[in-house]
């Protein structure tokens, strides 16, 4: 799998096309929708969602109100931590000037296009995961328990010790806690056919499968 910048056509966010087409003239920006949570300055705990980044900037949705200028710690799953500060304000939704030294810039060129590769193409990215763990057939099913009790049997699209896609129309908010086949998950990733998500616990390797038991599908 290719993760190379220039695979993608960078996206603008469609909140602020004046912020976007400034910071496009120097790093393209990805679509990217991932869950995180972000500290302020009275060290509390807030919800935010990812919608797009650069390696400068980055726009995300909130229900919290924010100001401008307000210095942030964000923390986004599979991006690890940002610290910021708020430049732009929309209904439900903020724009945040990413600080940071050069090594953590790198670090992002390297990690964004990576990221939005896989939320491309899930397949891509099982088989890049398939280099490290053992991966079983996706022609099976698994029980799918939902954050407010709901069950379905759900196909598997594809599985690791890490984590699996699965086919399912539900579409959990990222950052859900699930259960698939009485394994704890994290929702991590919405692709076209259904959702992926994170182990909170990887197999050992020996006991890889043995917790997901077939159904027939009908």
């Amino acid at each position: 799998m290719s993760t190379s910048a220039d695979v993608f056509r960078p996206t603008e966010p469609a909140a602020d096309a004046e912020f976007a087409g400034h910071n496009k003239r120097r790093y393209p920006r990805y679509a990217l929708s991932l869950a995180g949570r972000f500290m302020r300055a009275d060290k509390l705990d807030y919800p935010c969602q990812l919608i797009d980044i650069s390696i400068e900037s980055a726009a995300m949705t909130t229900p919290v109100p924010l100001r401008v200028g307000e210095k942030l710690i964000v923390y986004l799953t599979h991006l690890g931590g940002l610290e910021g500060s708020v430049v732009r304000l929309f209904p439900g939704s903020f724009a945040l000037a990413i600080s940071g030294t050069q090594r953590k810039r790198d670090k992002l060129a390297v990690q964004i296009p990576r990221l939005a590769a896989q939320a491309m193409n899930p397949d891509a990215a099982g088989e890049a995961e398939e280099r490290s763990y053992p991966r079983v057939s996706a022609d099976e099913a698994a029980l799918l328990v939902l954050p407010d009790g709901t069950s379905l049997a759900c196909p598997l699209h594809n599985l690791s010790m890490s984590g699996a896609a699965i086919l399912t129309p539900v579409r959990p908010p990222l950052g859900s806690d699930v259960m698939l086949d009485k394994r704890p998950a994290t929702v991590v990733r919405h692709y076209e056919r259904g959702i992926a998500v994170q182990f909170k616990e990887r197999f050992v390797t020996g006991e890889f499968g043995t917790g997901l038991r077939a159904q027939p599908r009908r």
